[in-house]
């Protein structure tokens, strides 16, 4: 068995002999909500998607959902998906239980196993396997949801020959198998509402990791979200959301590979591939980006509806920077674009395309996007 392997396999066995201890520690019957005090009857859910992407050399993936809960005491629930695709091969198990001690009401166990490839250059990818598994612990308050936890986190970089420069330099200064471990601070604040169809509200998120100094590659990272809507008319809303990040290596050591910043596509800056902007090396591979700022201001509008499916239409304007530490004018990549969407939500899913004008025609460019999701139950 490879180092990797056992680092695995480690995890894997950490992570449910606590969950399974933690979930039968519970505090008294009165602490713990009941089928009896109006909680939802057991349920099972198997659901198969079908995932399409305009992403080069990922067109489409094949999900599978298992979710139950009230499975091992009432109140908890279990959620697995499998995801399978040409670049990404992704298990993620999420159990969550009722908890009241210190002050918190609920606790999360996350495993997560992934084998991954991204696009270094038109010809060469990034192949990683990557194992986390994370314990927190939240509570609801009248300032928001606030979290703490800790986490356990192992990656592996394939070390074959022709790496990309900044690779092979990672490789040689951290070693191509690292683990670490973090602590982990969470808040958030969620204020959206409306009728599901059009945004309205705010939403505010910081979540802080310190990746503890005994492990390989000790490291601080901070992620702030605010995302803000407001109707304007009874078929049209407005807003914009914006995204920060920092991520710094620790004690003489480089930023960890698996928690960089790579920008591009839906959900970053429309108009270019995704993990297309970032600061590159030498050989123009991207190297991921240690800091990260986006932004995004967009109208949308409830334009018609196809029987009782609404069609929403919007234009946006996306931006963002992507750097090294040092931001320097040379390390850097800053983009934007604008764009028309078109969103149709469904009974079995969603599927929005995206037409966008880039403004840097030197990056690896990509003018219409689209994501398209389909639920079977």
């Amino acid at each position: 068995m490879s180092t990797f392997s056992k680092i695995v396999w480690q995890i894997v066995v950490t992570a449910f002999f606590v969950a399974a201890i933690q979930a039968n520690a519970q505090t008294s019957p009165a602490t713990v909500p009941t089928a009896s005090e109006g909680a939802a009857e057991p349920e099972l859910i198997l659901t198969l998607s079908v995932e399409l992407s305009a992403e080069p050399g990922n067109k489409a993936a094949v999900v599978g959902r298992i979710q139950r809960n009230h499975w091992l005491t009432a109140g908890d629930n279990v959620d697995i998906v499998q995801r399978v695709s040409s670049l990404r091969k992704e298990m993620v198990t999420k159990y969550t239980t009722p908890f009241a001690r210190a002050g918190f009401q609920v606790m999360s166990h996350e495993l997560r196993l992934g084998d991954y490839r991204q696009f270094i250059t038109a010809d060469k990818k990034l192949a990683t396997q990557q194992a986390a598994y994370r314990n927190l612990y939240g509570r609801q308050t009248s300032l928001g949801l606030l979290g703490v936890g800790w986490g356990v986190e192992a990656l592996r970089i394939d070390s074959a020959a022709g790496l990309a420069p900044y690779l092979a330099d990672y490789v040689n200064r951290e070693g191509a198998n690292t683990q670490s471990v973090p602590l982990l601070l969470y808040w958030a604040m969620d204020r959206r509402r409306g009728d599901g169809i059009l945004p309205k509200g705010h939403f505010d998120q910081l979540s802080l990791e310190w990746g503890l100094p005994f492990a390989d590659v000790p490291y601080t990272k901070v992620d702030v979200v605010h995302e803000s809507y407001w109707q304007i008319a009874s078929t049209v809303s407005a807003g914009f959301s914006v995204a920060w990040g920092r991520l710094d290596g620790r004690d003489g050591h480089l930023s960890p590979i698996g928690k960089r910043y790579y920008g591009g596509g839906t959900g970053s800056v429309r108009g270019y591939e995704s993990g297309a902007l970032g600061p590159l090396d030498v050989s123009g591979a991207n190297m991921g980006a240690e800091r990260k700022a986006t932004g995004t201001a967009e109208v949308l509008w409830h334009a018609f509806d196809i029987g009782q499916t609404p069609i929403i239409i919007s234009l946006f304007s996306d931006h963002g920077r992507f750097s090294r530490g040092n931001n320097s004018t040379v390390d850097n990549v800053s983009a934007g674009s604008q764009g028309l969407g078109i969103s149709v939500p469904m009974p079995f899913g969603i599927a929005r395309f995206y037409f966008a004008d880039p403004n840097r025609e030197n990056l690896r460019t990509q003018r219409f996007q689209f994501e398209a999701r389909a639920s079977w139950r």
